[in-house]
């Protein structure tokens, strides 16, 4: 894998360079601006931030318009319940949809605050035999995070009430962003199925997305769920759901081993030329968007101009870069020693004093230091719209929606075959005599995964065997990775032709295309492929057809090599998912954004 690594970053400094030329350009920073508003029970600390913020969102976008100024507004369904009981008094809600109608903001989705942090959906996997077991347990848990209600103060669930993501979208329409939907998963017998008896203190913080303030304690045989998120995305396309979602979080996820090593390194394989950021890809075709990706870190507005101009400097200027910046948080309220203790975040408390669940007055700030917080947060904005923005050609902020515009489109679009054989020339040198494949594959100018590999040339190759000659070109479409990845390297011997070969896909691609309802998807790849009688791993199959691509002599015969599903994206990725389970990796790949037209010019 070392020297696969090699040759792709061998790659990306070659493209660097030529990008480059002589005026050695700086690309692009993108500023993704968001804040966080999940808390249900402290309503006026949560009315105020709203009334701070999104004024200032427009001050700054109306100023100088083609900042693009705007911000995703990240809201739970408890407290978008909240806020529409509240309405009635203070016309909260009327006051944030005029914003979303008037495009200075848009609404997303944060599920880590749903009541509460330990009554909530568990994945008891003790009993969970296969993987196959597991996609079902974890895409139950899913629908009831989507859409379950909840006691605010206890998390019991409220029959025939709206809840989660369901009842903000209610509230706020369409999320053009979600996060916060991890789940906890027990992975070994005799820890109890529920968290309603699990002492808090044992738990992990569930604020992945927000700095970790002290280690969290594990409890023997309970971890995130951290990694892929295929179950979800197969109820989110049911249900038309299309926003773009977080990727890698600026704080560890629970202790996984490697964290920051790993986050660093799967942002360089997701970066080849400068246009794909670091902190962009495409994961079950769907666009993430990281906090962080080595020296690009997460920044929290109240840090004011100084810390988003340090986080500028240390950015690696020869590619496209997002750097996600946190409005309005929660701890412009709070005193520094609430904000230390055991009991923050404010939902904490709330859940842990439920009798009296407001926050006392001695954990907040007097209003001058709120006052002074967001001042910070004014000057940090100030300084984006009138110092960096014109001086930074290319440069601005950017909102969800506009992120997913940007972004070269991960399928629908068509491959040629003759730009597919000459690729996977280069492809196969890559792979060698290594047992795992190249983690990036590019043709015609398009990134594709190794799912998409594998369906477009099962598609080729099904024609093949129905007229005897490959197709000009195939279309990529959405298939899911393995529901399951066989974690051995097949067998390493035997050999199969073209003809035999096309005639196994013709048989598979049918179910390539197959997105009809299923508990599992029936468009994934499958599990393991049988030709001439030799049952092998899915990878193996995807060499052999690469090699039979550039060489369609249907007499012609290749032999069967050994070969591990798992690329070197996927083993960087971090995650807490058993690597059985892990056939998301299949569908990690860069994510390309269309830059402005005098980068382009300049190249």
């Amino acid at each position: 894998m070392k020297h696969i690594s090699k040759y792709f970053a061998a790659a990306g400094l070659l493209a660097s360079t030529a990008f480059a030329a002589s005026t050695d350009p700086k690309e692009p920073i993108y500023i993704y601006f968001y804040a966080h508003v999940t808390d249900h029970v402290n309503l006026n600390v949560t009315e105020d931030r709203l009334r701070r913020v999104l004024p200032m969102i427009e001050k700054y976008r109306k100023e100088r318009p083609d900042a693009h100024v705007s911000a995703t507004i990240l809201f739970s369904g408890a407290v978008s319940e909240a806020l529409v009981e509240r309405n009635s008094q203070t016309h909260i809600v009327d006051f944030v949809r005029d914003y979303i109608r008037r495009g200075i903001v848009e609404p997303g989705y944060d599920g880590a605050d749903e009541p509460t942090y330990q009554h909530r959906p568990l994945l008891d996997f003790s009993n969970a035999q296969t993987a196959e077991d597991r996609w079902l347990m974890r895409a139950a848990a899913d629908e009831k995070f989507l859409s379950e209600a909840r006691d605010p103060l206890t998390g019991a669930p409220k029959p025939g009430m709206t809840g989660g993501l369901k009842k903000m979208q209610e509230v706020f329409g369409d999320a053009a962003s979600v996060t916060g939907m991890t789940m906890w998963m027990n992975v070994l017998s005799g820890v109890a199925s529920t968290r309603a008896d699990t002492p808090e203190a044992e738990l992990p913080d569930p604020h992945f997305s927000r700095p970790l303030r002290k280690p969290p304690v594990f409890l023997t045989g309970l971890k995130p769920d951290v990694g892929g998120d295929s179950e979800l995305i197969q109820l989110f396309r049911r249900d038309n759901i299309a926003p773009i979602m977080s990727g890698i979080p600026d704080a560890n996820p629970g202790f996984i081993p490697g964290f920051a090593h790993g986050r660093e390194s799967f942002g360089r394989e997701m970066s080849p030329i400068p246009e794909t950021p670091p902190e962009l890809f495409w994961q079950e075709n769907v666009l993430r968007t990281s906090e962080a990706s080595g020296t690009v870190r997460l920044v929290h507005a109240n840090d004011g101009a100084d810390a988003i101009k340090t986080a500028i400097g240390k950015a690696d200027r020869s590619r496209i870069h997002v750097i996600h910046v946190e409005l309005a948080s929660d701890q412009n309220y709070l005193q520094p020693a609430f904000v230390k203790g055991s009991e923050f975040p404010p939902l904490k408390y709330a859940y842990n004093h439920p009798e009296n669940p407001k926050l006392p007055q001695e954990a907040l700030l007097p209003v001058a230091a709120v006052d002074a917080a967001y001042a910070k947060e004014d000057g940090l904005l100030k300084w984006f719209v009138e110092e960096f923005f014109p001086a930074d050609s290319g440069s601005r902020a950017v909102s969800s929606t506009e992120l997913m515009k940007m972004a070269v489109p991960s399928s629908g679009f068509s491959v040629s075959v003759a730009a597919l054989r000459a690729s996977l020339v280069d492809f196969l040198k890559a792979a060698g005599n290594n047992t795992t494949l190249p983690p990036v594959f590019r043709a015609d100018g398009h990134y594709l995964s190794l799912a998409d590999l594998f369906q477009v040339m099962t598609d080729a190759f099904a024609e093949f065997s129905r007229t005897g000659k490959l197709p000009e070109s195939v279309k990529v479409v959405q298939v899911y990775g393995p529901v399951r990845l066989l974690t051995g390297h097949g067998p390493n011997e035997g050999e199969v032709s073209v003809a035999s070969i096309a005639r196994e896909c013709a048989a598979i691609a049918g179910d390539l295309h197959d997105n009809s309802p299923g508990k599992i998807p029936k468009n994934a790849i499958p599990v393991s492929v049988k030709v001439d009688d030799i049952q092998m791993n899915p990878a193996q199959f995807l060499r052999l057809m690469a090699q039979a691509i550039i060489n369609p002599s249907p007499d012609a015969k290749f032999p069967v090599k050994m070969t591990y599903e798992f690329t070197n994206s996927l083993i960087l990725y971090p995650k807490l998912r058993p690597i059985g389970d892990a056939g998301f990796g299949w569908t990690l790949k860069p994510a390309p954004l269309a830059t402005a037209p005098p980068m382009q010019a300049q190249r």
